[in-house]
């Protein structure tokens, strides 16, 4: 088969299997979805995690998530919201929101009330980038190479809307220079939003 009918076969393989977890819900399997699309487990793991960046499980618990956030946002409680996506109870979302936002699903429902988020400015291997952290560490990095201070600016501030924030880039010096490959003193805490 040539490489071009390879592309376009996996592309269609993959449109099916997202169709698939998007209509088996929390309850697809590995085997599941794989049976869908006509191929073995081990081998459609691999395709699928080629293409998406992450396994499929990875990316089924990445949609659970924002279901969950959904939810939270519309006042559903934390047990509400775990049977409402499929999860066994509050500890299996607590733990999803652990792994994928760094922040407890109350956490997340505040918005950041009760936060201080300290910030500040520093040069990075990739242009300016805007470096924001917690006393547990930073917690959220942003370029403005290809944007304006104001729109990275905006765009951090929108993920924690109700968050106290205090410009200290001394505070986050050490963080923001050892992220950027300058040798730490030791590791650097990462409390960031996304997947690991």
């Amino acid at each position: 088969m040539p490489k071009d009918d390879d592309q376009s076969y996996h592309y269609n393989v993959m449109r099916r299997a997202i169709e698939a977890v998007d209509r088996l819900g929390p309850q697809a399997t590995l085997d599941n979805i794989a049976r869908e699309v006509g191929m073995s487990p081990a081998h459609f793991q691999r395709l699928f995690s080629q293409w998406a960046g992450v396994s499929p499980k990875r990316y089924q618990q990445y949609l659970t998530l924002g279901h969950a956030k959904t939810l939270l946002a519309n006042r559903f409680t934390t047990l509400e919201t775990a049977h409402a996506t499929g999860l066994s109870g509050g500890g299996r979302l607590h733990d999803l929101f652990l792994r994928w936002e760094a922040m407890s699903p109350g956490d997340f429902a505040r918005a950041g009330a009760g936060l201080t988020i300290y910030w500040g400015w520093f040069e990075s291997p990739f242009g300016p980038a805007l470096v924001m952290g917690t006393d547990k560490g930073i917690c959220g990095i942003a370029f403005s190479a290809e944007t304006t201070e104001a729109e990275a600016m905006e765009d951090m501030r929108a993920r924690w809307p109700r968050a106290e924030f205090v410009e200290d880039p001394m505070r986050l010096r050490p963080w923001a220079l050892a992220a950027f490959g300058v040798k730490a003193d030791g590791p650097v805490p990462l409390y960031l939003i996304g997947a690991p």
